[in-house]
């Protein structure tokens, strides 16, 4: 049998929850990862990996030597967990030395494609300039 549904007046008290939400906006405030909670966590014998992602506090799937793991940590670097994450690297890469810690630790400390080939220009203008 349900309940009879009370039909409240807007002078009715509300619930402190609702007071709360509506306080605050009622929407969900931007995510903040705690100190402590693991950014990568290894899966399948360190074959795949769980990423949190800083932007909505989601963890994703990839596997170690995609395309797509390397840009999951990128998007970590760029939220200002690049030190963090490279420690993480370096104990996947000895924890997991037969799969593909070590090569994701060596592309990550490589410099960017774009930032070599600026500084190989850079050097082709000064060697041009002084001759």
């Amino acid at each position: 049998m349900a309940g009879k549904v009370k039909n409240k007046g807007d002078d009715a008290p509300q619930s402190k929850t609702a007071r709360a939400s509506l306080r605050t906006g009622g929407g969900k405030a931007e995510f903040i990862a705690a100190a402590d909670a693991p950014r990568i966590v290894p899966l399948g014998g360190g074959t795949h990996a769980y990423i949190l992602d800083p932007r909505d506090g989601k963890t994703r799937r990839f596997k170690v030597a995609s395309d797509e793991f390397f840009g999951a940590l990128a998007t970590l670097q760029e939220a200002g967990h690049g030190d963090r994450m490279k420690r993480d690297l370096v104990d996947l890469a000895n924890r997991y030395p037969q799969t593909g810690w070590s090569q994701a630790l060596a592309r990550v400390d490589a410099p960017a494609v774009e930032e070599s080939a600026e500084a190989e220009l850079a050097e082709v203008a000064s060697d041009e300039d002084a001759a």
